[in-house]
């Protein structure tokens, strides 16, 4: 489960806030819990999940994702070093290649061929002190470490494969319908076999952008943010070869276009506007979304199921007492009755 909190100020109430709600997201089980990385919210992602190790004692913590342009690998490396320490082998690293963390310092999303030179770098630095990357050699100290968990976030036929190819696990941001969870396997798969790997040693996380309300119209109005921003980076490459319907086409071409990276996540902005006027908000939702109280969720898990998904990355937003009822209702109302 991710969580990104919505309030502008990270307070003393707030850490001790997030403390909690990683204890409770330990407690009922869950296998991983990730915070976004950007500056973008003026929230630094390394304290966050400084926080989350403090709180839990089983689940896996990191940021989700980072990305090969605001972080150097050696900071990095650091970074993982220090809370798989914190947590005794529980740090994950999830990588993707950038966007409103990457567009609002004036940079382009990362390459294919960056995000694995970065990958490897970060692993070579934490098992033997010595990496490479963008030209200059890097060394840090304090001893060979075992390497941390690494996740690639992927959204295209060719990031599906990369991932498959060199990370332990896959986050799926394509896409929850059948046919495109059919397809983004098979890419994965792929992926594997092209490296010589073993295509059931890649774990496939579906990223789900989800809000849990016991009031159904109030949780699927909270969502249209996530929504809004997942339809722009899911399809910021083009519609060609992602299972769109073609009926769709134009209007996505037109959202991309048309995206303002000043409103990213902001609710009632100009984003989800444009998402309504070009009658892209039940298409968003239905490929991406998961809205409404309890009974909806167990439905739509189901459904998920169904489709071929086993595992699947929750993404919360709200307010830190938004984010506590979230996880209370699924751990207490939805996750029984799904286990």
């Amino acid at each position: 489960m991710q969580f990104t909190l919505t309030d502008p100020v990270l307070t003393r109430q707030h850490a001790h806030g997030l403390v909690e709600l990683a204890r409770m997201a330990d407690d009922y089980g869950l296998h991983s819990i990730g915070v976004g990385d950007t500056g973008f919210r003026l929230n630094e992602a390394a304290s966050r999940v400084t926080l989350l190790a403090l709180g839990t004692t089983r689940a896996y913590v990191g940021m989700r994702p980072t990305n090969p342009w605001t972080r150097d690998p050696q900071i990095t490396a650091a970074f993982l070093a220090t809370i798989d320490s914190m947590t005794g082998g529980r740090a994950f690293m999830e990588i993707a290649t950038g966007d409103s963390a990457v567009r609002s310092v004036g940079r382009r999303p990362a390459t294919r061929a960056r995000l694995e030179e970065y990958v490897t770098c970060v692993r070579a630095l934490l098992t033997t002190g010595h990496g490479r990357f963008d030209g200059r050699e890097i060394d840090v100290y304090g001893g060979a470490r075992a390497p941390v968990r690494v996740s690639v976030g992927a959204e295209g036929p060719r990031m599906l494969e990369l991932a498959g190819g060199i990370a332990e696990a896959v986050s799926i941001g394509t896409g929850l319908t059948a046919d495109v969870v059919s397809w983004s396997l098979e890419r994965v798969r792929a992926g594997a076999r092209l490296r010589g790997r073993e295509p059931a040693d890649v774990e496939a996380w579906f990223t789900v952008r989800s809000v849990l309300d016991a009031d159904r119209e109030s949780a699927r109005k909270r969502i249209r943010p996530s929504l809004a921003s997942i339809l722009h980076h899911s399809m910021r490459a083009g519609v060609d070869g992602r299972l769109v319907s073609e009926r769709h086409h134009d209007a996505v071409r037109a959202y991309v276009r048309h995206y303002a990276l000043a409103d990213h996540q902001r609710p009632g902005g100009a984003n989800e506007q444009l998402m309504d006027r070009l009658g892209l908000t039940e298409f968003a939702l239905d490929r991406w979304g998961m809205a409404g109280d309890p009974k909806d969720w167990i439905d739509r898990i189901a459904t998920l199921r169904n489709s071929g998904i086993r595992r699947i990355w929750l993404a919360n937003r709200g307010s830190l007492t938004q984010l506590r009822a979230t996880l209370r209702n699924f751990g207490e109302q939805v996750l029984p009755r799904i286990s």
